[in-house]
């Protein structure tokens, strides 16, 4: 693909050097395991570790190392590379394969890469990674205070891989190799990987669902194993190419298989690859007795080719108190023990006596919803996931009609991506993206009746283990997912804290999760507390920090709208490529790997395209809204030190100011109840519907889903005794940045001087009366239509007594659209 379109502004969060966190400093205590320079490093730690060819250790922030093979040099413990690692002072290191990876004090990683491949060319150290842009990859506020972290890496040493049916697949040219983190909470395991884009985004599930608490991670050969505080045990073999993200390079199935092709030739690289992936692995407890005791210090390494060449290794303790090691191959049922001079303390000793380990909440939601059609709420059907997790793994559909219910399963895997995330995608705003598999269970009809099997037959048979058939986006609120090739029909699910109308895309914002940005405008450190004393120097101080986060975010709505840029670039060299391979013979051509490519090629292209444009218009929108208060705010405070007086004890806000938009509304002094007429346009009135004014009343409401910082919310009603329609409104209206110009007012009301402001309206979809149904269809939908547009430009007019919406600028003879009196 042509990467030369792409830009470092691809990014949809606060991935920036100013952000990176540096490790703890390990402790040589607790870490130096093996001893001070020793004979040989039996298990990996933080500060001591060892590859195919070298054992290293970390001394004074330097990296030292000498050959495992004892005729191969350097047969004493030497600097590594003269130096240590350049100029930068080391705090952990890992290693694996042919690799070796040092994390500096301040949080970056170097690589080090002893054969010689298509990626790297010679042996030097790689202070980037990723793809299609190489930067450097670092530790956050999240993955800084990790629980352990470890390289893994699958290529010629391991040489192929086993899929969940027992096929054997080449690794092909290149290498595999991932950056695991267990974070903080011992549940979660992120992960980088120089094929994607460098940083920790991406997640998988632990052991049991995600509730399993692991207090140490270890990896090799893209096979994780971890440990709890009781000594249970789990292995996985997961990276993104085995779980199923990566379509583009590699064929998948859910369909079992038996491949007659082994692994040891390069072909079996091109068979397809086995899904679902791997599942964790119990292993059994190591048996104690006596003096007997198990650490938290484990390894896993690769010793051979295929899955089962890992051993894992557990330091510890044997039934006469001897120091060394547990061990056994991976696939093994037993442990064996073997002596080694290690040295760890006794807080290192797990409580391996309990039957089981402490496990934490679980990470699965539950989701329910409809199907829509457009506008039109599918009727008679209702849809449930019981189980849904923002990380990864399957979870059941329930699909419920006239009290009987059946139970799916679907298989998300996270969708490859081109550009840098928000570390939590899916929980802070921007939403997770997914490729869907849907399989349905061999009993999942059982029991009945004839009708409903035969409809859900029609609906979903075909569909039944098709690969990727489905692409759905996540967020902690809500899910909607989409069959390929139906723009129009989308199962829209929530978690029951937001409406389940479905949004048009326009209006989505009012469930998005909070940003940072909305948390760091709303923080101490930039706003003012009218209980405190305050001064001259305090308010300047606030001034200049409110400013620096202005201009940050000014940049970054140019970085976004960049990034959208470069996403139709990309498409602009990818589609034509994609459409001439596969309407010629070269789609036939699968070495290079030509048809594996333009199968799901344009499917994920036009995804990441639509991923980044929908979300970077909202972080625009977002953005932008904050800046403009952010302004508004700046410019209080300049009037306040200009106002200020040595006398005064306090300083506050002018009554015109709010630090919420929703709250202009009040200030500007307009109606919160009025009653009125919607006017329908001339060009759409006919004989068939006579009356062309609608009597309605609008009212200002605020939903529960929304903190008052995006616009104005309108309910339509009959009457101004009807009821509300509780949580949703009918119209959301956007103010264009006129907070400040009723600030400017300086609380003048509209009976001083009339107000005018330029706004946009939205309509929300799924009315749930039939005067707001009335409304929309006769009233407002008809300039939408007519405009092609989603919304509709107007200009809201009051002078105290009458209130007025018209369209503005102009596009029909008649643009007046509401008129009410107060």
């Amino acid at each position: 693909m042509p990467s030369c379109a792409l830009s470092k502004a691809i990014y949809l969060g606060q991935n920036d050097y100013t952000y990176r966190v540096g490790p703890q400093t390990p402790d040589s205590k607790t870490e130096d395991i093996n001893g001070a320079f020793p004979h040989a490093v039996y298990i990996k730690t933080r500060t001591q570790t060892f590859n195919t060819y070298h054992y290293y250790i970390l001394h004074e922030g330097r990296i030292w190392y000498k050959s495992i093979d004892p005729v191969v040099e350097p047969k004493n413990w030497t600097l590594f590379a003269k130096t240590g690692l350049k100029a930068d002072t080391i705090a952990e290191i890992s290693a694996d394969a042919d690799e070796l990876v040092a994390l500096s004090v301040e949080g970056s990683f170097h690589r080090y890469c002893f054969d010689i491949t298509i990626a790297h060319k010679s042996n030097v150290w790689l202070n980037k990674q990723g793809w299609p842009n190489e930067e450097q990859l670092f530790l956050d506020q999240r993955t800084g205070n990790n629980v352990s972290w470890s390289l893994g890496k699958r290529n010629r040493h391991v040489l192929y891989y086993e899929d969940p049916f027992g096929n054997q697949h080449h690794n092909g040219t290149m290498e595999i190799v991932t950056t695991y983190v267990l974070l903080e909470d011992g549940q979660e395991i992120c992960y980088g990987d120089t094929g994607l884009p460098p940083d920790f985004s991406r997640n998988y599930i632990g052991p049991e669902r995600g509730t399993f608490k692991a207090c140490a991670l270890s990896a090799s050969a893209s096979t994780m194993f971890v440990i709890n505080e009781a000594g249970e045990m789990y292995t996985r073999l997961a990276d993104f190419d085995t779980i199923g993200c990566d379509p583009m390079l590699f064929k998948y199935t859910y369909s079992p298989y038996i491949s007659n092709r082994p692994g040891t030739i390069y072909r079996s690289n091109l068979t397809e690859w086995g899904l679902p992936a791997e599942d964790w692995r119990p292993q059994p407890r190591i048996p104690l007795a006596g003096k007997a005791a198990v650490t938290r210090h484990i390894t896993i390494l690769q010793n051979g080719q295929g899955n089962g060449a890992r051993e894992l290794r557990v330091a510890g303790l044997n039934e006469t108190g001897e120091t060394g090691y547990w061990t056994k191959a991976i696939f093994a049922g037993s442990w064996e023990f073997k002596t080694a001079p290690l040295y760890f303390s006794d807080d290192a000793i797990l409580l391996s006596e309990l039957p089981h380990g402490e496990r934490g909440p679980s990470p699965d939601k539950h989701y329910s919803g409809f199907y829509w059609n457009g506008r039109e709420k599918e009727t008679g059907w209702e849809y449930a996931i019981p189980n849904f997790n923002i990380l990864e793994g399957d979870c059941d559909i329930r699909i419920t009609r006239q009290g009987e219910t059946c139970t799916l399963k679907l298989y998300p895997v996270e969708m490859w991506t081109y550009l840098k995330r928000d570390y939590l995608p899916g929980r802070t705003g921007s939403p997770k993206m997914f490729m869907v598999t849907l399989s349905i269970p061999p009993n999942a009809f059982d029991g009945l009746s004839d009708t409903f099997t035969q409809d859900l037959t029609e609906k979903y048979a075909k569909n039944d283990k098709k690969l990727f058939q489905y692409t759905l986006v996540a967020s902690n609120r809500y899910i909607i997912m989409r069959e390929t090739g139906s723009a129009d029909s989308v199962l829209y699910l929530t978690d029951g804290a937001i409406s389940n109308q479905y949004p048009e895309s326009q209006i989505i914002i009012q469930y998005i999760e909070t940003f940072k940005e909305m948390q760091r405008y709303r923080s101490p450190e930039l706003t003012l507390d009218n209980n405190t004393m305050i001064t001259v120097e305090a308010l300047n101080n606030k001034i200049a920090l409110n400013r620096a986060l202005c201009d940050e975010l000014k940049y970054q709505i140019r970085a976004l709208k960049w990034s959208q840029l470069t996403a139709f670039n990309f498409n602009l060299g990818y589609i034509p490529a994609h459409y001439i391979a596969w309407l010629t013979p070269l789609r036939f051509i699968d070495v290079p790997k030509i048809r594996t490519i333009t199968n799901f090629g344009d499917r994920v292209i036009l995804a990441n395209s639509a991923y980044i444009n929908t979300i970077s218009a909202t972080r625009i929108l977002v953005y932008e809204k904050i800046v403009e208060l952010l302004k508004l705010r700046i410019l209080s405070f300049n009037e306040m030190v200009k106002e200020f007086s040595e006398t005064q004890s306090n300083a506050a806000f002018p009554p015109w100011y709010s630090e919420n938009i929703f709250d202009y509304w009040d200030i500007a002094g307009l109606p919160h109840t009025i009653a009125g007429t919607f006017f329908v346009p001339e060009n759409d009135r006919t004989n068939r519907t006579p009356n062309q004014e609608i009597p309605a009343v609008l009212s200002f409401t605020q939903p529960e889903s929304d903190p008052g910082f995006f616009g104005w919310y309108f309910i339509i009603k009959e009457s101004t005794v009807s009821p509300s329609a509780g949580n949703s409104f009918s119209l959301y209206i956007d103010p264009l940045k006129n907070a400040k110009r009723i600030y400017s007012r300086k609380g003048k009301t509209p009976q001083e001087r009339k107000l005018q402001l330029d706004c946009t309206l939205y309509i929300q979809s799924g009315s749930d009366t039939p005067i707001e149904q009335s409304v929309i269809d006769r009233s407002l939908k008809p300039f939408i239509d007519e405009l092609k547009e989603p919304s509709i430009n107007v200009r809201i007019s009051f002078d105290g007594r009458i209130f007025e919406i018209k369209e503005y600028p102009p596009h029909h003879s008649s643009t007046i659209i509401f008129r009410g009196e107060f």
